[in-house]
């Protein structure tokens, strides 16, 4: 009866215990389940957030690019001072597309230059769009163009007649003849690197000669042929006394004689007839007689005399803006610094042997003169030492009236640049260093001319120039 009674209780037992494990099991099931479907969740969701951070990043990049076109296009535009010189455009990638524009405010020259990137939402939905932006500011200034190579050489522009140089004219440097070119007696074009152009036609006679077997010169180009004596126009050669390295061409650069501005000059000079000394000594040369520009100085101005003056223009800070002045002496200096105008003529004369130093051109509304063995020079002893980087005066002769604007003759020397509004003369064993610009020129009488090549341009001279547009990029970008 015991052992019965066990036995029920134990089968009892182990039937309670049967009834909680499968509850159990299934509850156990249940959680697991539930967090394999959270592990499932989150997994995707990091999926999509990586593939939204690699298309964010992907979308950038294609802005990036975007701005990068819009710059190129500012760079590349015919006239990017235009506000549709970079308009809207847009570009098909293989996962997205490229747009870029700019906005150009004309009040402050500032450009504002877009790039964007598009590409679709891997989660669906809108793109995914990403901007950035860049800015570049237009600047103009005004530069020299090529027509400035003027100042290398002799020029006459004179379109017709014909150039003389005569009786042992000796041109060592290089020489452009807009019309014709006649050299008669023992005239001659010499130096290794010289370079001849005539416009027009070449003439020569008796024994005038352009280079020579032994030293030819750099370069012939006349357009419209040569001829020795009275022959026939044709091609020009060694028949004809002219000897170039380089084969002799019909074609020349077309350079022209650059425009002067008296008016301007003489209202902007400094010192000048607008603008008088700031500080003083001795007594220096007058500028202008009326304060109208018209020639009025009675006499011609002596920029040497017996006694010392000194002339300066400062400005508000102290700072120097032009001066001229002489020290008497064997030889005498002549300072100067900018550019300076004389409404009248100007005269060097009665054996006046002067070396200058600084830089400044030179106006006068009339004539320019050297005469009777005068010597004006960049260094002591006129001769090939001379910088012109260091020292150098142009002088502008701007009278239209005179046939002859600037002359120099009688054993006188100068070293310098010319500019003459009508005619430049040049006679009886003078020495010039340096260019000449006039309407004709005319050297005779055993001259002798010398290249010298002047660096840059002193501000007040006669030249060509252009407005240039320059792009200054703003550093950074933003979104």
């Amino acid at each position: 009866m015991n052992r019965t009674l066990a036995r029920i209780r134990r089968f009892r037992h182990l039937t309670s215990e049967a009834g909680f494990a499968l509850p159990m099991a299934i509850g156990v099931s249940m959680i697991l389940g539930i967090t394999g479907t959270t592990a499932m969740i989150y997994s995707s969701e990091n999926v999509r957030a990586a593939a939204s951070s690699k298309s964010d990043e992907r979308a950038f990049s294609l802005a990036e690019a975007g701005l990068n076109y819009a710059y190129s296009t500012l760079y590349n535009a015919a006239d990017p001072t235009k506000p549709g010189a970079v308009p809207q455009r847009s570009e098909t990638v293989d996962d997205g597309t490229i747009s870029w524009w700019g906005t150009l405010d004309t009040q402050t020259n500032e450009w504002t230059l877009t790039g964007r990137g598009s590409l679709p939402n891997p989660a669906g939905g809108v793109p995914i769009i990403r901007t950035i932006h860049g800015r570049a500011t237009i600047a103009t200034e005004s530069v020299g163009t090529d027509n400035n190579a003027i100042w290398n050489y002799i020029y006459a522009e004179a379109p017709s007649g014909c150039t003389t140089l005569s009786n042992s004219v000796d041109v060592n440097v290089p020489i452009y003849i807009k019309g014709s070119l006649c050299l008669q007696n023992s005239a001659q074009i010499s130096g290794l690197n010289t370079v001849l152009q005539v416009g027009g036609t070449l003439t020569l006679n008796n024994s005038s000669h352009v280079g020579t077997t032994s030293v030819k010169l750099a370069e012939v180009h006349v357009a419209g042929g040569c001829k020795l004596g009275g022959g026939a126009l044709h091609a020009c050669g060694p028949s004809d006394q002219v000897f170039s390295t380089k084969p002799t061409t019909s074609s020349t650069t077309g350079l022209e004689k650059p425009a002067v501005d008296l008016a301007y000059w003489y209202a902007n000079a400094k010192p000048g007839p607008k603008q008088a000394c700031t500080t003083s000594t001795g007594v220096p040369p007058a500028f202008d007689n009326d304060f109208l520009l018209n020639r009025s100085l009675p006499a011609a101005v002596n920029l040497s005399p017996a006694l010392p003056y000194d002339c300066q223009v400062n400005d508000a800070q102290g700072n120097l803006l032009g001066r001229i002045a002489w020290t008497p002496g064997s030889p005498g200096t002549l300072t100067i610094s900018g550019t300076l105008f004389f409404d009248g003529d100007i005269v060097f004369q009665n054996l006046v042997n002067a070396v200058y130093v600084g830089r400044a051109t030179i106006y006068a509304s009339g004539t320019i003169s050297l005469q009777n063995s005068s010597t004006l020079c960049g260094v002591a002893g006129c001769d090939s030492s001379w910088n012109a980087t260091q020292n150098l005066l142009a002088f502008v002769a701007g009278s239209s009236t005179d046939t002859v604007g600037f002359s120099i003759a009688n054993s006188s020397t100068f070293q310098g640049a010319i500019y003459a509004v009508n005619d430049y003369s040049e006679q009886n064993g003078t020495s010039v260093w340096g260019p000449i610009i006039a309407r004709q020129v005319s050297l005779e009488n055993n001259t002798q001319n010398h290249y010298v090549p002047l660096g840059t341009l002193l501000g007040g001279m006669p030249q060509s120039s252009k407005e240039a547009v320059s792009i200054v990029n703003e550093p950074g970008s933003w979104g």
